[in-house]
């Protein structure tokens, strides 16, 4: 009876340990691949973000699903490399000073919606002044690295302005935004989320390839 005790005593052990490790896991920063495309006009874009700590590399995609351009961000150094494939080239990337404070509106609203089998909220940011609003479908998780790297990115695109201007968002992914214009209701751009891979990166993912050398100007 004593022995029985004991091996149940130890198999729950087990599982409790195995517990506490799924949900550290889960709620650690986010290791791993999300594609998207964005959609402006007749023209479409393809991504891939390969993200591993505080490494971020971006690939953007041509319609052969070809890799045309590569950034590597660090995003608690803050430093930004471009990297071009076709000419095995590579520059680091200026500090850009951040845009004008922008006067936005945000809308979080009670609207739920199931996007790629992920439960998502919207929130609407208003800009008057600029005849915009961008509508977002964003979901919680631990993608704490999304603020931090559109800060180094800076961006001028206003659907990456519009989505700093949101509080109380850090951990959160968009997996879908449209910008339209006020007056008329057409759509400027879209940005969709394809897909979610959580997996373990390869270091040399986030590192300039061998051989490549640095743009002078």
């Amino acid at each position: 009876m004593k022995i029985r005790s004991l091996f149940f005593y130890i198999a729950c052990l087990i599982i409790c340990s195995y517990g506490a490790q799924e949900k550290s896991s889960s709620t650690g920063s986010f290791e791993g691949k999300i594609n998207f495309k964005k959609t402006a006009g007749s023209i479409e874009m393809k991504y891939n973000y390969f993200v591993k700590g505080d490494h971020v590399r971006i690939e953007e995609l041509n319609e052969t699903n070809d890799v045309v351009g590569i950034q590597l961000v660090n995003i608690n150094n803050k430093k930004l490399f471009a990297i071009s494939p076709e000419r095995k080239l590579y520059l680091e990337a200026p500090t850009r000073r951040s845009g004008a404070n922008l006067d936005v509106k945000v809308l979080k609203t009670d609207r739920k919606k199931i996007i790629n089998d992920v439960e998502c909220s919207e929130i609407i940011v208003i800009n008057k002044a600029q005849d915009r609003k961008v509508r977002y479908w964003v979901t919680k998780g631990n993608y704490s690295f999304f603020k931090p790297l559109l800060l180094v990115l800076n961006r001028k695109e206003k659907q990456a302005m519009y989505f700093l201007k949101i509080k109380d968002l850090e951990g959160y992914w968009p997996m879908k935004s449209v910008e339209l214009v006020i007056s008329t209701g057409k759509v400027v751009s879209k940005l969709m989320t394809v897909s979610i891979d959580v997996s373990k990166q390869k270091d040399e993912l986030f590192e300039i390839p061998e051989g490549y050398t640095k743009f002078e100007d």
